[in-house]
């Protein structure tokens, strides 16, 4: 199916600019603006508000938009049949996922994908949250690997692994030996009201381990008073690790940073409270035989590291 102007119009959308569209689809920016003003002509309504050299969508510009995206989304998905039914085990994987997230599993879950299809293509796609699900969403990428909820009735959530929130303290810090163990973990325990009033080390408002830090701060009923905005994670941690306060991390992510200084790490937060990480799909996309290997793979993975697994007979859950 040949969707070339319905690819130019997202294309502007994406980038907003004639010239950030045209080298994306290997086009001149005058090519680029013929079609724009044809097809505005032939539809008798303009799609975009031009603002400088800035495209803005306008009211019916949006509705194309949205039915270009999904028109694209049903192409991708019958080029991926066919191509399945002429060539079998050739095709390409598109996995989206946060720049940090699984980089202790990723790479071990592609060599075995390699091993069980040679032949496929694999494009990693990283970003945060929102923007991987805009992606999945308009059929950009075939699976990602997130932990926040999203209501879209379209997608499916297959359990991957739980997770918990640490609390990130140097070794030398006075309160570390409050820790007490919990039943069912190896890693210890801490009460965060033990530091009210101390500094706390805290990532930026959108990002996930903020969203669970500040419900644990809520549950112990402390409200920082003093604190450091910091994105990295690995730089909170070694920021505690000088002694300039409380850090928090994700127990998946923690035992397998490098440390520059030595840090402890703690359980913290409500003791019964899980982070639920998951492998998300579209309901009604194609999915390949590759494909369906790979959450395979991935899950058989995960299952190799010291981490919390879901029940196996969680088939699908909707956060």
């Amino acid at each position: 199916m040949n969707l070339r102007e319905q690819e130019y119009v997202l294309a502007i959308a994406n980038y907003q600019t004639l010239k950030g569209a045209a080298e994306f689809l290997n086009v001149s920016p005058p090519t680029l603006s013929v079609f724009l003003s044809t097809l505005e002509h032939t539809l008798g309504v303009p799609l975009f508000n031009r603002f400088g050299k800035k495209f803005v969508p306008t009211e019916v510009g949006e509705t194309y938009i949205r039915y270009a995206r999904e028109m694209c989304f049903l192409n991708r998905q019958w080029e991926a049949r066919l191509y399945d039914i002429k060539h079998g085990e050739r095709g390409v994987l598109r996995l989206g996922l946060h720049p940090r997230r699984t980089t202790y599993l990723l790479p071990a879950a592609l060599r075995e994908l390699t091993i069980r299809h040679p032949s496929i293509d694999v494009k990693l796609y990283e970003g945060s949250s929102e923007e991987l699900f805009h992606l999945l969403l308009d059929g950009e990428v075939d699976l990602i690997i997130n932990n926040r909820p999203n209501p879209a009735p379209v997608l499916e959530f297959i359990p991957f692994y739980r997770d918990r929130l640490v609390a990130v303290l140097s070794p030398l810090h006075p309160l570390a030996c409050k820790a007490v163990s919990i039943s069912g973990s190896s890693v210890p325990w801490i009460d965060l009201s033990l530091f009210a009033g101390e500094t706390f080390i805290l990532q930026l408002p959108d990002q996930s381990s903020r969203m669970y830090t500040d419900q644990a701060l809520d549950y112990a009923g402390v409200h920082p008073l003093h604190h450091y905005t910091v994105e990295n994670l690995e730089s909170a941690a070694q920021m505690a690790a000088e002694g300039l306060g409380v850090a928090f991390n994700f127990l998946g992510y923690i035992q397998h940073f490098s440390y520059h200084k030595p840090i402890r790490y703690f359980l913290t937060g409500d003791p019964n409270a899980f982070i639920d990480y998951y492998i998300v799909r579209r309901k009604d996309a194609y999915l390949a035989p590759y494909v369906a290997d790979f959450i395979e793979i991935l899950q058989e993975q995960i299952a190799q590291q010291s981490l919390l697994i879901l029940p196996p007979d969680k088939k699908q859950a909707k956060p």
